[in-house]
């Protein structure tokens, strides 16, 4: 079926209807007057054949959740690495980053940012180094790409550096050197192949150290781009790296052996905390941080023996910048921490970003959304507005070290998460909807933490999928779980579940779909078919048919009328189905290169695709609820669409932007702690936001810059501030806009 870039029509039944009317009109007209009311009908007809049924989506708002890996600073702004979104900040207010945009479209983590000049260079662990004009430090302006084209030489990339317009960069089994030069078309200059995938690079004195993991401390020659020569390895498992004049700085997990060969000399320093993973220099001062702290040391002149000056444990520190007297740290899971260094040996934490561990999956109830968001626990948030999801509150984070799923059942939160060093390691906690906690149940004791967790409920059961461990099958007596059966195949990876009656219905990883009899007791296998090799996701029931997320099979569609005997009726192709969610006659397909496609399922087994958007991110669960979807990026967090469904003009006209620049509105509005005030300027022009009180007294600059045209959201954190009436006061040379704020605490 034909389709627009942005919508796709559910027209031909409607169009198929209006022409056979027609025929019939026309075939059955005897006179003058009957000729005059088919004209009427036929200009009637083809005024409603100029409409359609059509489904779109609109992007309502994105849930930044995803750990913050890199940061790198320019100017007011500073780019973090929030997954696979390169998220650009406004640092007007150091203790407050207000994000003001970002950059998208992208199926892998950011490992590396570097700001150099009017550059900004930005290395995807897949899709590799993309280089931006950043005249307009908040619009970057994609230049090139490196590499340009498919090349399997470059499967993945894990660290770079730059020194006069080279980047050197490495990966799965490689180091290369680029020149960047021309930005619009980097060329690669030395390539050379490698036994590991170093985990970091530094360029210094035309030597290259790489950190390679238990591969050890490897050191190249590079007297040009175009020429490495190997110096040699030293010994160890080693995860960073820098050169400071005569100095090399290492985090290293190994202890050193007695009589170990340095291979680079005397001028060794190795951190002594676990896991480093950066390390930054300013003058004599130096930041390292790694997976449990972050630490500030000060090189004595003419030493080389750093000396620690203070350290933070629990601060997990990926990567940092300085800027000014003010040091970011990208804290994973936990954030983006800013820390006032004005004096090195005392720092001040003066603000926090808050973000999240990835989302795994998710539950609606009524106006709330709960996610399970692994080491982050369950995250409660308020989406009556969607296009504002406010947070609301943290389940399970004191109970749970990790988690994987959240269910709804009888009104009640389930959680499905795990434990280290019990006997039982995997438990469900139980909550009321308004986040007190209910009672805890063990489920099992697997050999790995991170199996793929999934929880399903009925009437009488709930079916627990762990992966390679099978499924816990659980008595579900008025809401509280009662340990019963396992389900155990021998190398079978379980994923997806669906209860229906007392058939249970399970997904694996090797794109098999079993059928389980669970109402006898021991549970017996009645069905199974295999449809694909590497599919076997997300599961949904539609009437007799099973529709299943295929992986590369697409959307797979199973005749299930007779469980015993599952046939496979019609398959519609997809880059990766990851997960499917029925909503009557609609079904989602999220897609692990596509985001999401929508089908008709109103005559099955024949669907119709009405919808799809563009290729980006990577999708792995999609749910519908209250006209919205919700995708689950792995890359990104939760993308939040208006689902549009209505009789509207096949020709539509794009709005615009207002000729003035205008706040648009304030929400929530009331407010108890913290208010979103959107904006948006039709042009490039110097702003200020401010907030002011009822007398007139300014209580807060939130942004004062050189702004380019778009749409803003910034935040107000009104912590210090008392209840009363306020005023939100957009003002650029030629315009004043207002908006009234009421907070109650």
């Amino acid at each position: 079926m034909p389709h627009t870039p942005h919508s796709m029509r559910r027209a031909n039944s409607h169009l198929k209807f209006n022409f056979l009317f027609i025929i019939f009109i026309l075939v059955s007209g005897r006179s003058d007057t009957m000729k005059k009311i088919q004209i009427l009908f036929l200009a009637l007809l083809l005024v409603i054949g100029a409409f359609a049924t059509e489904i779109s989506l609109e992007k309502a708002s994105r849930i930044d959740m995803n750990p913050v890996g890199a940061v790198n600073s320019d100017g007011q702004v500073v780019y973090a690495g929030v997954g696979g979104a390169l998220n650009i900040y406004n640092v007007y207010h150091k203790d407050f980053p207000q994000l003001v945009g970002t950059i998208e479209g992208h199926s892998s983590k950011i490992k590396s940012i570097i700001v150099d000049g009017d550059r900004l260079y930005v290395l995807w662990e897949k899709e590799g180094l993309e280089i931006f004009d950043i005249t307009d430090y908040y619009r970057p302006l994609l230049l090139g790409k490196f590499p340009g084209y498919e090349d399997d030489r470059f499967e993945s990339f894990t660290a770079m550096d730059i020194e006069l317009g080279i980047v050197y960069v490495t990966g799965a089994h490689f180091l290369a050197s680029v020149d960047c030069g021309n930005a619009y078309d980097p060329v690669l200059l030395n390539y050379v192949e490698l036994n590991g995938a170093p985990l970091k690079l530094d360029y210094h004195r035309n030597k290259i150290y790489l950190a390679a993991g238990n591969l050890g401390l490897g050191g190249l020659y590079s007297p040009n781009p175009g020429q490495f020569f190997f110096i040699g390895c030293q010994k160890g498992v080693y995860t960073t790296v820098k050169a400071h004049e005569n100095l090399i700085l290492y985090g290293r997990l190994d202890e050193r052996k007695p009589n170990e060969r340095a291979v680079f000399g005397k001028h060794l320093f190795s951190f002594p905390f676990q896991s480093p993973t950066t390390v930054k220099i300013e003058d004599d001062i130096i930041f390292a941080g790694g997976l449990t702290n972050f630490a500030i040391y000060r090189l004595p002149e003419n030493s080389y023996d750093p000396q620690l000056i203070w350290n933070l444990p629990d601060m997990p520190t990926l990567d940092c910048v300085l800027r000014e007297d003010v040091v970011y740290l990208a804290n994973g899971h936990k954030g983006l921490s800013v820390f006032l260094t004005t004096n090195p040996e005392s720092p001040i934490k003066i603000g926090r970003l808050e973000t999240f561990d990835m989302p795994r999956r998710a539950c609606i109830v009524g106006n709330e959304l709960f996610v399970a968001a692994g080491l982050s626990g369950v995250l409660r948030y308020d989406i009556s507005y969607p296009e504002y999801p406010i947070l609301l509150d943290k389940l399970a984070q004191d109970r749970l070290h990790l988690v994987w799923d959240v269910e709804t059942n009888d009104g009640d939160i389930y959680i499905l998460g795990a434990r280290e060093g019990l006997i039982e390691n995997v438990f469900v906690e139980r909550y009321s909807q308004s986040g007190r906690w209910l009672a805890e149940y063990p489920v099992a004791k697997v050999s790995k933490l991170d199996p793929v967790g999934e929880m399903v409920f009925s009437g009488k059961f709930c079916a627990i999928a762990l992966g390679r461990e099978g499924i816990a099958l659980m008595r579900n007596e008025n809401g509280a779980l009662i340990p019963g059966y396992s389900i155990i195949e021998r190398g079978v990876q379980f994923c997806d579940l669906i209860i229906d009656d007392d058939l249970l219905y399970a997904s694996d990883y090797w794109g098999g779909y079993h059928v389980f009899d669970i109402d006898g007791g021991m549970p017996t296998s009645v069905g199974y078919i295999k449809t694909s090799e590497n599919g076997g996701n997300g599961i949904a029931l539609a009437g007799k048919y099973l529709l299943a997320a295929d992986g590369p099979n697409g959307l797979s569609i199973v005749d299930a009328s007779k469980p015993s005997r599952l046939k496979q009726v019609a398959v519609y192709p997809s880059t990766w189905a990851t997960d499917i969610f029925i909503d009557g006659d609609i079904a989602y397909l999220s897609d692990g290169q596509g985001a999401c496609k929508i089908f008709d399922i109103s005559d099955l087994p024949d669907v119709e695709l009405v919808y799809e958007l563009p290729d980006n991110g990577y999708w792995s669960h999609v749910y519908a609820a209250n006209g919205s979807i919700f995708g689950i990026d792995q890359f990104f967090g939760i993308y939040i669409y208006n689902v549009l469904t209505e009789q509207i003009a096949l020709t539509k006209t794009k709005p615009e932007r207002p000729a003035e620049p205008t706040i648009s509105a304030a929400h929530p509005n009331p407010f108890n702690a913290e208010a979103t005030i959107s904006f948006s300027l039709p042009e490039r022009t110097d702003a200020e936001l401010c907030v002011f009180d009822i007398t007139g007294r300014k209580v807060i600059t939130l942004i004062e810059d050189c702004l380019p045209a778009g749409d803003y959201n910034l935040r107000w954190r009104a912590d210090d501030a008392p209840s009363g009436t306020y005023f939100a006061v957009l003002r650029t040379p030629n315009s004043r806009a207002t908006e009234k704020l009421l907070l109650i605490k």
